[in-house]
């Protein structure tokens, strides 16, 4: 048995390693996407757009033509909102660029989602027909209090699904990515749907990419959006 699990450890490990490590270095990338939302009240949203991201500016650039043109940057722990160059306002965000699909995806890092150089422990793997099921839970006992188990499955070293859970163990949200397609090397999901779970009820959102373009040349200022002083 203890031969079974450490086999299995060690084939997750290699399953969960970057598949660009030793090849070609990713940078940006750019997609058409659109945005269904679901709401609890049952209430629908519908956002469609362009978005921009590139490793070393690390800002989250959405060019939305639908349902009003305007421009969100994602930068820190901030989104910021934009209309013909004008700044509509500011709110925070949970969403971090470093931390994001899109970090994780030119970074080698999305069959993972960073939580090997997170602070994250594998604490169980086993195999479902064809995917692999690992669980990984925080190391440091203070990070513990704050933030639950993570299981993720992959099959051929990509990310199917992940689920993140309190400390109390009670699933807080869920994460699907479908369709993947190879561009220049990079394997990108184009169907991503996410689930939120709280006591109202659930909330669904379906992100969908299309046009993927890989290291585009030029076009610095929309990559490297330029913020006012605020």
């Amino acid at each position: 048995m203890r031969k079974l699990i450490k086999s299995l450890l060690v084939l997750a490990l290699i399953i969960l390693l970057p598949e660009n490590s030793f090849g070609q270095q990713f940078f940006r990338v750019s997609a058409d996407f659109s945005i269904k939302e679901k709401i609890t009240d049952g209430t629908s949203k519908l956002i469609v757009g362009k978005v921009y991201y590139d490793l070393s500016a690390e800002k989250i650039i959405y060019d939305i033509t639908f349902p009003e043109p305007e421009t969100w940057v994602l930068q820190d722990t901030t989104l910021y909102r934009f209309q013909s160059n004008e700044l509509l306002g500011k709110t925070s965000s949970f969403i971090i660029p470093n931390s994001s699909f899109f970090h994780y995806t030119l970074s080698g890092q999305l069959a993972n989602f960073g939580l090997k150089d997170s602070g994250y422990t594998i604490i169980d793997v086993t195999k479902q027909e064809e995917q692999i099921l690992t669980t990984w839970e925080p190391k440091d006992e203070k990070v513990k209090s704050l933030m639950g188990k993570v299981i993720m499955s992959n099959l051929d070293k990509k990310l199917q699904a992940i689920a993140f859970y309190n400390p109390n163990n009670d699933l807080l949200s869920k994460q699907f990515y479908k369709a993947y397609i190879n561009v220049s090397g990079c394997e990108f999901p184009t169907e991503i749907t996410q689930i939120n779970y709280h006591d109202q009820g659930q909330n669904y959102q379906v992100t969908t990419y299309k046009n993927v373009v890989i290291n585009e040349k030029g076009n610095e200022i929309i990559y490297d959006y330029k913020l006012p002083d605020l």
